[in-house]
């Protein structure tokens, strides 16, 4: 009647707490039918209920009908298979998360916005409600200041907002894409961010401020290098816009009680076809992501086209 201890590798569980079986219960058989349980849970029946055997009602005998302890070899062997098994697994699951090291997940929170001006670098002033706090409230703004996405425009920075709603992050893309500020054209769109190296070897991440996935992302906003240089996640930006427009055709229509609601309208017009050359005093635009100034290395991955080395 004894149990190979090895036989399964899902641990067996007694019946009655659902516990999984201690080593030692393993062989432990308190009743003649054969019917197992653990031994905190025989105890308890003996002593504090009725003492009867639940599967065939007989009374528990003094002694287990049958229990053969293991001996310290047999429990070493044991406790040395299971964490071989358990590192198999590990492994297996790194394994499997090997191809996720390519894939960009799309935030639909966090907005990525090219060719900032100095003056316009600082967490601080991006998060005024007369540039991206505008369009809702910023969990956190990052900037980076060794970038030259903007080219030919010179030396600009970047900045990664993090908004707490979705829709606001859209409604900023909308007002700021395309829009001139400091004689440089800003380019915004939707984040993406990779997962942590740590996720990908099913080991825990030690950075609790890590901003990198520590879970499986929506398998819907994750794209490959090839996808994205394919345009695949401009084309998951539209769908989202899309939805939100059905749900709510007046969705750019900001809430600021302070705020002409009239002026804050804008067009897809506008958007799309022609660059807005307006003062930069009366510019506003909205982002938001880090409070304080990180290394490339900790910052969410920019969308292709943007970030030439995205991929590195």
């Amino acid at each position: 009647m004894s149990r190979s201890p090895d036989a399964k590798e899902d641990p067996v569980e007694c019946p009655l707490c659902m516990e999984p079986l201690e080593i030692d219960d393993i062989n432990f058989f308190p009743c003649t039918c054969g019917y197992q349980i653990c031994r905190f849970c025989w105890h308890r029946i003996r002593t504090d209920e009725n003492g009867l055997c639940p599967a065939c009602r007989k009374p528990y005998p003094e002694d287990p009908a049958v229990y053969k302890p293991l001996s310290q070899e047999e429990l070493q062997r044991i406790k040395n298979e299971k964490k071989q098994k358990q590192n198999e697994r590990k492994q297996k699951i790194s394994e499997n998360r090997k191809h996720l090291a390519s894939v960009r997940v799309v935030q639909k929170n966090l907005v990525f916005v090219v060719g900032l001006s100095q003056r316009l670098a600082d967490p601080e002033v991006l998060k005024r409600p007369e540039y991206f706090g505008k369009f809702g409230k910023i969990h956190k703004v990052v900037i980076n200041n060794s970038t030259s996405y903007a080219g030919s425009q010179g030396p600009s920075a970047s900045a990664y907002v993090t908004y707490i709603r979705s829709e606001d992050a859209l409604r900023a893309i909308q007002c700021v894409n395309n829009v001139v500020v400091d004689g440089r054209t800003l380019k915004a769109s939707l984040g993406t961010t990779k997962y942590c190296s740590y996720f990908l070897k099913n080991m825990q991440c030690p950075k609790p401020d890590c901003m990198y996935l520590h879970e499986l992302g929506d398998e819907a906003a994750s794209f490959t290098k090839e996808e994205m240089q394919a345009g695949k996640h401009q084309e998951y930006e539209q769908k989202l816009l899309q939805e939100l427009y059905k749900l709510n055709p007046n969705f750019l229509q900001l809430s600021t009680g302070s705020v002409d609601k009239n002026k804050n309208k804008v067009t897809p017009l506008q958007r799309y076809d022609t660059p807005i050359d307006k003062p930069s005093d009366s510019l506003s635009i909205g982002n938001g992501d880090n409070s304080q100034q990180i290394s490339n290395s900790d910052t969410p991955s920019p969308p292709p086209g943007f970030h030439p080395h995205q991929f590195i």
